[in-house]
């Protein structure tokens, strides 16, 4: 079992009313009891009794405000950023990648060991996988006060937070991956797909600070899909991100492997980018590839690489128009180089420009952030942040 730091019971979680408060703090910082009722609709006597447990459970601090010429000072709550530390792990096919953060989600540590090979059938052994989980949190644990849960997140379909139905790059299938991490370590853990865990930290740490609907889209490995409506990140998608992955952008473009002609993932899945890519690319392709290519003079290469940022235009407007939100949030490896293409900014100008009697116009703010693993596994951690604190 793992060592967790100072031997202590479990901590409960949080109730739903001293959640939203210490989300209010983690996600718009210090505010006095004043703000937190007027904002969160409560009483004032309510929240004073919130304050009070909250600071005596150690998760805020309070403290008056610097006088000011006008009133008394007042008492402001602050979070207590080491009041929890959760270890994030980010699983690909051969790695675990793990961090330990605070409640803001600050990376304090990272470590990163090496999964079991997969077998002649292309699966990693459960096994093998959960000891590794388990080995880098006992080593993390050691970096921090107290390990208090664990995320982990991996590229594929989950359900009930704990089970792995589709392992994408691990060849699972209908995995309970949350109970044996739970057994080895004696901690509370949430295991989640990698995007969703990603949606979630935008959701505290990121657009979700101003943006109450917004739309993930990733493109790296695969191309990923997540969604937060109203202030809530769905957890499953009907069909793992099918149906935008294989929208039509031109019936004239290349065919996926599918054998879709023109869809998205023919212009931004890693495997069909490689398929169509100059043979001169360096393989395996990446659009960075592609765009150190086009510079140095191969105009197919440029080509594709414009295709492609063009596509990723139209899955921007489409995502955004049908969760009906002004924010979408662009990640993963290799986003950088898409959104550096003209094409896409062209390509999402267009979309919004208003017919000449609508009387409405659309503006769209994209957010990009590209990531490393470390990135990954910190959205885990985000998620397993938010599970110990009240199972959100």
């Amino acid at each position: 079992m793992v060592m967790t730091g100072r031997s202590a019971a479990p901590r409960r979680g949080l109730s739903a009313a001293e959640l939203a408060v210490t989300r209010h703090l983690l996600v718009h910082g210090p505010a006095t009891r004043q703000d937190l009722g007027d904002h969160l609709n409560i009483s004032y006597a309510s929240t004073s009794r919130l304050a009070r447990a909250l600071v005596d459970g150690g998760m805020a601090s309070e403290a008056l405000e610097p006088e000011t010429a006008i009133g008394r000072p007042r008492q402001v709550l602050t979070a207590v950023p080491g009041a929890r530390h959760v270890m994030g792990c980010k699983l690909t096919g051969d790695a675990a990648f793990g961090v330990v953060c605070d409640m803001f989600g600050e990376v304090k540590a990272t470590a990163r060991a090496a999964l079991p090979e997969a077998g002649t059938d292309g699966t990693v052994p459960v096994a093998g996988a959960v000891k590794v989980i388990a080995q880098l949190a006992g080593k993390l644990a050691r970096r921090v006060p107290r390990l208090d849960g664990i995320g982990v997140a991996l590229g594929g379909v989950v359900a009930d937070r704990a089970f792995v139905q589709e392992g994408t790059f691990l060849g699972w299938r209908d995995v309970d991956l949350a109970a044996p991490v739970e057994q080895r370590t004696g901690l509370p853990v949430i295991v989640t797909n990698d995007v969703t865990a990603l949606a979630r930290e935008q959701l505290w740490f990121g657009a979700g600070r101003t943006h109450s609907t917004f739309g993930v889209i990733t493109v790296g490995a695969g191309l990923g899909f997540a969604a937060v409506r109203e202030g809530i990140a769905a957890e499953r998608q009907i069909d793992n991100g099918h149906l935008l992955a294989h929208a039509p952008v031109d019936p004239r473009g290349p065919r996926c492997r599918l054998g879709h002609r023109g869809c998205v993932a023919a212009y931004l899945n890693r495997e069909d980018v490689q398929d169509h890519a100059p043979e001169a690319v360096p393989r395996p392709v990446t659009f960075a590839d592609l765009a150190r290519a086009g510079r140095a003079g191969d105009e197919a290469a440029g080509r594709q690489l414009d295709d492609a940022a063009r596509a990723l235009g139209h899955l921007v407007a489409t995502v955004a128009g049908a969760l009906q939100t002004t924010c979408v949030v662009l990640a993963g490896e290799d986003v950088a180089a898409l959104t550096a293409s003209a094409a896409m900014t062209e390509t999402i100008d267009d979309r919004l420009r208003p017919g000449p009697h609508e009387v409405q116009r659309c503006a769209l703010e994209i957010v990009t952030t590209p990531l490393t693993f470390n990135d990954w596994a910190r959205g885990a951690a985000v998620a397993g942040i938010q599970h110990v604190l009240g199972g959100v």
